[in-house]
């Protein structure tokens, strides 16, 4: 059983992450903390409780990890395909179009193929059917023919997976769907739902503090807050449109500086020049993003030069 009093915590907010902790009554070692047997957890904050937690399943170097994804799969040229692939070895995991803004069989099995020679994580990344927006507008589409599409996406990268010998890890809606998932509850019950029904143990890639995020808690299932490293935030925490100016980075300095005031910080610039918290298990990166892979070879150089290690948040 576990008895903490009077715990105070002092966590800087830079990349060493200084972590300081005082107790009256302590352990001589965080490790021997067991937290499966703590029943007295009212005593503790619960922030300061998944703080301790946290710190106690770092290695003894307190190393940082953080996951960074790219959308691919959604290539149309030979030229564009092997890019997708030199973005591959960067990434820890990967969010394959699976037929509902762009992606068929042939361009899923690719980007399956080699995912699995990076020992990348794969999940599956549907949209709206609206090839011709390339599912970046929302579209008028009862519930029974979104459901019945998003069903059919996703169980294709399943079914593809299944014969490549390897399966989905983790589902993250694309373009408008994750707009409108994130604003939405009712557009997230649904999305959830359909997850829910293929595989619960699907990880769900969305935006902390959205409405997919309080869903995807109601049905017991696992949510990874995702940031993105390209894209310009409003004040809300919410992503930009695409059609405002401003709303995608295109300098590569600008968008490793976010990456690393993310990850370390846990904090981004807003479009109005403000800071705003924000909570980041995974990094987004947009394939199609100006400097794409220049990006994500900096990001990556970056994080790892203090000491951030880049895996994926499948365990």
């Amino acid at each position: 059983m576990c008895n903490i009093y009077n715990t105070s915590f002092l966590i800087t907010s830079t990349c060493a992450k200084l972590i300081l902790i005082e107790m009256h009554y302590f352990f001589s070692s965080v490790e021997s903390l067991d937290f499966n047997k703590c029943s007295n957890l009212n005593l503790l904050k619960i922030d300061q409780f998944n703080i301790l937690k946290k710190i106690k399943n770092m290695d003894y170097k307190n190393q940082i990890t953080i996951d960074l994804n790219a959308d691919l799969g959604e290539f149309q040229t030979d030229t564009q395909y092997l890019y997708e692939l030199q973005i591959l070895n960067h990434v820890s995991s990967c969010n394959i179009a699976c037929g509902g803004h762009t992606g068929n069989d042939e361009s899923m099995k690719k980007i399956i193929v080699a995912c699995q020679k990076n020992k990348v994580s794969i999940g599956a990344h549907p949209s709206y059917p609206d090839p011709m927006g390339f599912g970046r507008r929302s579209i008028e589409i009862n519930e029974s023919r979104l459901k019945e599409s998003l069903i059919h996406q996703i169980n294709k990268l399943v079914a593809l997976s299944k014969e490549l010998n390897t399966k989905p890890t983790h589902v993250k809606a694309h373009g408008a769907l994750y707009h409108d998932v994130s604003n939405s509850k009712d557009v997230a019950t649904l999305f959830v739902d359909v997850i829910n029904q293929i595989d619960p143990n699907l990880y769900i890639l969305g935006l902390p503090g959205s409405a997919i995020e309080s869903v995807v808690e109601e049905h017991g299932m696992r949510f990874i807050c995702e940031a993105f490293l390209d894209r310009r935030y409003s004040d809300s925490g919410f992503l930009l449109n695409r059609s405002q100016q401003g709303a995608i980075l295109e300098n590569v300095s600008e968008c490793c500086e976010q990456a690393v005031n993310i990850v370390c910080n846990n904090k981004v610039q807003t479009e109005t020049g403000g800071l705003i918290d924000i909570t980041a298990e995974t990094l987004c990166l947009h394939s199609d993003s100006p400097n794409a892979l220049k990006t994500a070879a900096r990001v990556r150089s970056e994080l790892e030069k203090i000491n951030i290690t880049i895996q994926s948040f499948v365990v």
